[in-house]
C-alpha cells in the first residue's frame, strides 16, 4: 500500500509540476493565471493531450506539436523534481491503520496532508522566480500567505468544535463545559497553539527580515524574502520556521563561498536567498522533528 500511495503522490506531484512552471512563467510575464496554454514559439493554444506530465514532453521528444520547434527541457525536470518532492511526502506522511479508522484523525490528517503540498507547491513557485529573476512575486506569496491563515483558522476551529461536541456527548463531559468548568477554555487554547504560534512566529520572522532589510538598505535582502519570511513563520510555526531558516542561512552560506572560491561570484555580489529559504522549509516538513531530536539530544 505504501508503495501504491508514494506512486500516486509522485502522480500528483507531475501535475502539480505542470501547474507551477506555468504560474511561475505567467507571474513574472504579467499574463493571466487564467486561460489555455499556448506554445511560446507559435502561440498556438495547446490541447489537454499536449500537456500530460513527463509523457507528452518524452512522446513529442521535447517539440512543439504544431510548429516543431523546442520547448525548454525545464519544463520536464520541473515535473519531475515536483514528482519527487510529494512522492517523498507521501511516503513520509504514510498513514497507520489507527488514523484511518478513526473519522476525526482522518480528516485531521489528510487536511495536513493536503496543507503541505500547497506549502511545497508554493516554495517551488517562488524557487523559479527568484532564481530566474530575482523576483518573489506578490501574485503569488501575498494569496499563499492569505490562503495558509485560512487553513489554519479552519482547522483550529474544526478542532475545537469537535472537542465541545465528544464532551457534551457524556455526562461527566457536560460537567467539563462552560460555564461549570474552565477545561474547555484551557483545552481549547492548547488546540489553538499552532494558529497563534503561526501568527506570532510570522511575525517574529517578517521583523527580523525587515530588520536586515533596513540595516543592509536593501542590498542584503528585498520585500520579497520579508513576505516570505512571513509565510514561513505562519505555516511552520515554532520552532520549525526557525529551524528552516538556520538551515536556509546555513545552505545560502555554503552555496555563496563555494561559488566565491569557483570564481563564479566575486565579493559584493548577491544570490537570491529565497531558493535557500524554500530548501530549508521543505526540509523541515519532511525531517523537522528528527532534526529537532537530534539536536536537542547533543544537549543532553
Amino acid at each position: 500500500m505504501i508503495i501504491l500511495f508514494t506512486v500516486v503522490g509522485f502522480i500528483l506531484g507531475t501535475v502539480l509540476g505542470s501547474l507551477v512552471k506555468a504560474l511561475a512563467d505567467r507571474s513574472l510575464s504579467g499574463k493571466s493565471f487564467w486561460g489555455r496554454s499556448v506554445c511560446t514559439k507559435c502561440q498556438t493554444t495547446l490541447k489537454w493531450y499536449d500537456l500530460l506530465p513527463l509523457f507528452s514532453f518524452l512522446l513529442l521528444k521535447g517539440k512543439c506539436r504544431y510548429c516543431n520547434k523546442k520547448f525548454s527541457i525545464n519544463y520536464f525536470w520541473v515535473e519531475v523534481l515536483m514528482g519527487v518532492l510529494i512522492g517523498l511526502l507521501f511516503f513520509i506522511s504514510f498513514p497507520n491503520k489507527a488514523v484511518l479508522s478513526d473519522t476525526y484523525k482522518s480528516i485531521i490528517y489528510f487536511f495536513d496532508l493536503i496543507f503541505k503540498t500547497l506549502v511545497i507547491t508554493t516554495l517551488f513557485i517562488i524557487t523559479l522566480t527568484d532564481l530566474k529573476k530575482t523576483l518573489i512575486p506578490d501574485r503569488i506569496i501575498l494569496p499563499s500567505i492569505l490562503i495558509g491563515l485560512v487553513a489554519l483558522f479552519s482547522i483550529t476551529i474544526y478542532k475545537v468544535v469537535y472537542l465541545y461536541y465528544v464532551l457534551s456527548q457524556s455526562v461527566i463531559g457536560k460537567l467539563l463545559l462552560p460555564p461549570k468548568n474552565d477545561y474547555f477554555f484551557r483545552h481549547a487554547l492548547i488546540t489553538a497553539e499552532p494558529l497563534t504560534g503561526g501568527i506570532i512566529m510570522a511575525v517574529i520572522l517578517g521583523l527580523f527580515f525587515f530588520s536586515l532589510i533596513v540595516i543592509t538598505r536593501g542590498r542584503g535582502m528585498g520585500g520579497g524574502d520579508f513576505k516570505l519570511g512571513i509565510f514561513m513563520g505562519l505555516v511552520l510555526g515554532f520552532p520549525n520556521s526557525l529551524v528552516a531558516l538556520l538551515l536556509a542561512f546555513l545552505s545560502g552560506a555554503l552555496v555563496g563561498i563555494t561559488l566565491l572560491l569557483a570564481g563564479r561570484k566575486k565579493l559584493g555580489q548577491t544570490i537570491p536567498f529565497g531558493p535557500f529559504l524554500a530548501l530549508g522549509s521543505v526540509v523541515v516538513i519532511f525531517w523537522g522533528d528528527k532534526i529537532l531530536n537530534w539536536y536537542l539530544s547533543l544537549k543532553i
